[in-house]
């Protein structure tokens, strides 16, 4: 997730599977260490990408709008996880899923973006696919940062060197929670953030609260001591405005009954607040749940 910035916390509420919500406790006994392999930008990850790009458009046919290589990989000149990052726009993201299963790639839901569905392949080569509908943020994020990177050849050292360092400064790997994200992906958020701020992304993104900066933000809008993450159908989360958190929200899923409840919400402004809103309800539709306000 080059482009996608993670921060570790001792709690990580995530969509593990497309149409169930559940929670993950971080814990010193779940950790494992992963060895993360950063090689010299390749002039073939281009061509790999059209390769797969065509296999994805085959196979979704109509219900694919645009696909972009995204990530390192499609930054000439700079190093990278030899791993090819799809973002695919698409109309019906459910259809998707099923299509891209049935041609070998993993489904591995949500994660921590709400309504961006994500895919793995590991043969012939390693891709990774971000399935999102075409109002979604992550497109903008990813596309502002890509071209700032592309044209900014400061930003592209500076981002360069944080990744080789961490590299050289953790020989024996990163910890790394199954299913969810290694250090190495988690330490590189700053150098995003100040990338981002640079580049001037000033888009909106909808995420599930993941690092201590976020809930710390959270505990501050909501009057809160700590935050509770013990029950695994609620789930905090957070609206950026650029890199600054300008919304949070508190929602429970009741899949028993198809409900979602809006615990709490609050904003820096009633825009905001709207436009958390409307995202949450997109969210819990998606999972085909009806939104109460308690």
């Amino acid at each position: 997730f080059d482009f996608f910035p993670l921060f570790y916390s001792p709690f990580l509420s995530f969509i593990c599977s497309t149409f169930r919500v559940h929670s993950f406790i971080l814990t010193p006994e779940n950790k494992m260490k992963k060895k993360i392999n950063v090689v010299p930008y390749d002039n073939n990850w281009p061509q790999i990408f059209e390769v797969f790009s065509k296999e994805i458009k085959d196979a979704l046919k109509e219900n694919c709008i645009k696909i972009y290589h995204v990530g390192s990989t499609s930054v000439p000149g700079l190093c990278s996880k030899p791993v090819i990052d799809i973002m695919c726009i698409v109309n019906d993201l459910k259809i998707a899923e099923k299509k891209l299963i049935q041609i070998g790639y993993k489904s591995k839901g949500e994660l921590n973006l709400p309504l961006r569905l994500f895919f793995s392949k590991k043969h012939p080569h390693d891709v990774h696919i971000h399935v999102v509908k075409e109002n979604s943020d992550e497109i903008a994020w990813n596309l502002v940062f890509q071209n700032y990177l592309r044209k900014d050849k400061n930003a592209r050292d500076m981002y360069a060197d944080v990744k080789l360092n961490l590299i050289k400064e953790n020989p024996d790997g990163f910890n790394i929670i199954e299913g969810l994200f290694s250090e190495y992906t988690i330490k590189k958020g700053e150098i995003i953030r100040q990338i981002a701020k640079k580049a001037g992304f000033n888009g909106y993104r909808f995420m599930i609260l993941t690092d201590r900066n976020e809930i710390e933000t959270y505990k501050k809008f909501m009057n809160l001591e700590k935050v509770d993450f013990s029950n695994k159908n609620t789930f905090h989360l957070c609206l950026y405005k650029g890199i600054d958190i300008v919304a949070v929200a508190c929602v429970n899923f009741d899949t028993n009954n198809s409900i979602a409840t809006m615990k709490s919400i609050k904003s820096t402004n009633s825009e905001n607040q709207k436009i958390m809103e409307n995202k949450i309800n997109e969210w819990v539709t998606f999972h085909n749940l009806s939104l109460n306000k308690d």
